[in-house]
């Protein structure tokens, strides 16, 4: 049987990594640093998903077991050693932790004079397999030679909607049947292969992680936003208030607009996409038992109205093809209105605020140059909020 080894048990690595390898015959070995997570896989050696499209069909994902990433480093380089696919779920924050025992098997690996291995971090970041060689090489236990020389390293754009809680009375994940895995097709060993039957493998990674991050995110943190300032807590409460979800829509037409111009979308396939990871998640967010705050979609508004985030990022490309962009200024003027006080960033950006002025904010967080066509629209519309 085929060996896996996913480092991260969480939403990601449960529900969507490891269900494609699952899928595709693997035995799966998770590597993580919670030892209720690993106790509980290691228990029966396998664990639930719930289909939220299948009025929450169990599908029991077998063949798994679990090592402690602070306990069982020896197990796990012994394990990159050995295994097909190596993958991680960690979050980019955390690459680094990952970084300096993955070096350490691939370079046994190496000396051992084993068969090169495919290595993806999935992640929901931006180029996060370069970010991981990057740091693997900073450990200076492995020089990037050495890594071409055991190994290929493409790039992923992941998604998928993914929850844990209790269903049917069992302790999960919740999943939806659309989703994501693009990787980038030319950094393969064989470009013509398939290492992961459900993956999608694309020549220009850019232009598929923009359009997720550009409209799937850009819907999702919209309407959070506004849905805070509304005094909303839930995301679905937000998603079931027509007359916001009239103004977000109108934001991701704008959006999908300005990425079929930049990066050669059709329109077809762009409706598509919009049909398959927005429209039916409409009916995922409304499923009994899936609950997500507001706050954590909106956590980090700072780093949420960047010029290149999932807000501005689109403005600005709508911008560039002199395409409307008026309903993305408009959910950006209420990230300026985002005022939680157990956040972090929106204390800082409000203390900011405060003390500099909104016109000042708006230049700085967003980029935008006071006196512009853009910037006078968020401000217009900030006030008018």
């Amino acid at each position: 049987m085929k060996k896996a080894l996913i480092f991260g048990a969480g939403k990601i690595g449960q529900g969507f990594i490891g269900d494609l390898l699952h899928e595709d015959g693997y035995e799966i070995i998770f590597a993580d640093v919670s030892d209720e997570v690993i106790e509980e896989i290691n228990e029966k050696n396998c664990y639930s998903l719930f289909l939220t499209n299948h009025n929450y069909e169990e599908k029991i994902i077998d063949n798994v077991f679990a090592l402690s990433l602070l306990k069982n480093q020896e197990q796990i380089i012994e394990a990159i050693t050995q295994v097909d696919i190596i993958t991680t779920s960690v979050m980019k924050t955390n690459l680094v932790s990952v970084a300096p025992i993955l070096a350490k098997g691939l370079k046994r690996r190496l000396d051992e004079g084993r068969s090169r291995v495919l290595v993806m971090a999935c992640e929901n970041a931006i180029m996060g397999t370069d970010t991981l060689v990057n740091l693997m090489i900073d450990t200076n236990i492995i020089t990037l030679d050495q890594l071409k020389e055991i190994g290929s390293y493409p790039n992923t754009g992941v998604d998928r909607f993914v929850f844990g809680g209790i269903y049917k009375g069992k302790e999960g994940t919740a999943v939806s049947d659309s989703h994501e895995l693009a990787i980038e097709r030319q950094k393969l060993d064989d470009p013509d292969s398939k290492p992961i039957t459900g993956a999608e493998y694309v020549d220009n990674l850019e232009a598929v992680l923009k359009r997720k991050i550009y409209l799937v995110n850009c819907w999702l943190a919209i309407t959070s936003y506004i849905g805070y300032t509304k005094g909303y807590k839930m995301v679905d409460e937000a998603l079931r208030d027509e007359d916001i979800q009239k103004i977000v829509r109108k934001a991701v037409i704008e959006s999908a607009a300005g990425l079929e111009r930049k990066f050669g979308f059709s329109n077809d396939e762009m409706n598509d996409y919009i049909n398959d990871m927005i429209i039916k998640r409409y009916d995922d967010y409304n499923q009994e038992g899936i609950n997500d705050p507001v706050a954590r979609v909106a956590r980090q508004p700072i780093r949420k109205v960047s010029p290149d985030d999932r807000i501005m990022g689109p403005g600005y490309i709508a911008a560039e093809y002199n395409l409307p962009n008026e309903h993305l200024l408009y959910g950006a003027a209420y990230v300026f209105k985002y005022d939680n006080p157990e956040d972090d960033e929106a204390v800082k950006l409000q203390e900011y605020i405060k003390i500099h002025g909104i016109e000042t904010a708006i230049e700085k967080f967003s980029g935008l140059k006071q006196g512009s066509e853009m910037f006078q629209l968020v401000l217009n519309y900030y006030n008018s909020i």
